[in-house]
């Protein structure tokens, strides 16, 4: 049986490149962190984990540890290893990991945007993640490029007044906005 883990990306461990492709196919240039601001030189505020399968990296995993939430950034795995039931796996082992109090959150385009979109929602939705019923931008990666209609997912329900400080929180302290 194939042994699937997660392993904690130190400040300066950069995945192998060919994970960078994978990354670079799997989102729209308007949705990727430039590769050198996700894994550069200068310290990371957020948490990456190198996803293998038997020692072979097959994806990884970004989250931060905001004040109100966890929010999970990317997911990717190697198109070559989708369809396995890695991606379940892997968010299996990180909702047992931050199982508590906070509200497990991540963006994700809205239905009908593209058929990897809709793939998408169906496969967070088995895993308990819905669009919550707000609207929801991504703040522009980058000067030339747009701010991005899409949904923030969560594990659970939240009113108003919790989703706007979370949304808040991301907008500040993951893409360095202030509103």
């Amino acid at each position: 049986m194939a042994t699937l883990e997660l392993q904690v990306l130190d400040w300066g461990n950069e995945p192998p490149a060919s994970l960078r492709f994978i990354y670079e196919e799997s989102f729209p240039v308007e949705e990727r962190r430039p590769w050198e601001k996700l894994f550069g030189t200068e310290p990371w505020e957020h948490t990456a984990w190198l996803i293998t399968l038997d020692t072979i990296p097959v994806g990884f995993a970004v989250g931060w540890e905001l004040p109100s939430a966890h929010y999970f950034e990317y997911l990717v795995i190697d198109s070559s290893h989708r369809g396995q039931g890695l991606g379940s796996k892997v968010l299996e082992m990180l909702s047992y990991k931050y199982d508590d109090e906070y509200p497990v959150v991540l963006e994700c385009e809205p239905a009908g945007y593209t058929p990897m979109a809709e793939r998408r929602l169906a496969f967070y939705a088995r895993h308990g993640l819905h669009p919550l019923p707000f609207a929801y931008k991504q703040p522009p990666y980058g000067e030339d490029l747009p701010w991005v209609e899409l949904h923030l997912l969560s594990n659970r329900a939240m009113d108003s007044c919790s989703y706007e400080q979370i949304r808040g929180e991301i907008h500040r302290l993951v893409y360095k906005v202030t509103e």
